[in-house]
């Protein structure tokens, strides 16, 4: 087992996303395309001589079993033997409560990292599997890049995003509890969707963003709207900034602007930033080819 290794947890986005209704295990089932944008949080592990432990950036997070963190390692551990104590030293750079998956970032973040600890020993479909009991988002997050996922998360087909793009991500501030988004919700089954329409003509291969960009839907954006009117209001605020699309990503309570134009998705985050918003200018990212 080596003794020390850095792994970059890569933000997703919901390009689209449908609930399709309650399962019998408690989840919901979904149609979503999920992106790994290059905005990270940095993970750094070492052995230490001690008791398992997280040091986060945020000193709002929790540092014990509340962190999937934590609870990632901890997995890990147990299935695979205890070979002594890791520290895990966690810089943030993802908002919480956004749904950019941050959390399941880091956990697949952990994943990975435990296992290049263990000279890469383990398969990255262990790994999913694995992370499918931390958390619907984190099977796509232990590899990234670009896939429609549906299930609760299990089912993925990857895909191969075609066209230059631009997305600024802009946080308004607002933490949304996944579990508050899922007990308010109400799916709209019997609305026509040109969005899941989009989705159910896909089957692998490439996916031209444009065309998946101007279908955008999201069944969580208008309940995270009324209840929280300052989402609706930086949606307009990227559109008038320039957006040719805008939607809101997982439960919220993160909005994104798609630009085709670099300086003019630029200009928008250094808008939005001096207002006061968190605003990140990003690209797809495949984690798998760097």
């Amino acid at each position: 087992m080596t003794a020390a290794h850095s792994e970059r947890a890569w933000a997703k986005i919901n390009l689209g996303l449908k609930v399709l209704g309650p399962r019998g295990d408690g989840y919901h089932n979904i149609c979503s395309v999920f992106l790994t944008v290059d905005l990270a949080d940095d993970l750094h592990f070492r052995q230490v001589g001690a008791s398992n432990r997280l040091i986060s950036s945020d000193v709002m997070l929790p540092v014990d079993d509340g962190n999937l963190v934590i609870k990632a390692l901890k997995l890990f551990q147990q299935e695979v033997g205890n070979e002594g104590p890791i520290e895990i030293r966690l810089k943030k750079k993802i908002p919480v409560g956004a749904g950019l998956g941050g959390g399941s970032a880091d956990a697949a973040a952990v994943l990975r990292g435990m296992s290049h600890l263990h000279c890469g020993r383990f398969d990255p479909d262990w790994l999913r599997t694995l992370g499918s009991r931390l958390g619907s988002d984190v099977p796509f997050l232990v590899k990234g890049g670009c896939a429609l996922v549906r299930g609760r998360g299990e089912e993925i087909t990857p895909m191969v995003p075609k066209g230059d793009l631009f997305f600024v991500l802009s946080y308004p501030g607002v933490h949304i509890r996944t579990s508050w988004a899922y007990a308010h919700i109400e799916p709209s089954l019997t609305v026509p969707s040109v969005y899941l329409k989009f989705c159910n003509s896909l089957s692998g291969g490439c996916v031209e963003l444009w065309d998946l960009c101007s279908r955008l839907e999201n069944d969580f954006q208008p309940m995270v709207e009324r209840a929280y009117p300052i989402v609706a209001d930086l949606g307009k605020k990227l559109s008038d900034a320039g957006a040719i699309f805008r939607s809101m990503s997982g439960s919220g309570s993160c909005i994104f602007g798609v630009f085709e134009d670099r300086s003019v998705a630029w200009s928008a985050a250094n808008k939005l930033q001096a207002e006061g918003f968190r605003s990140f200018l990003c690209q797809p990212v495949n984690p798998s080819l760097i």
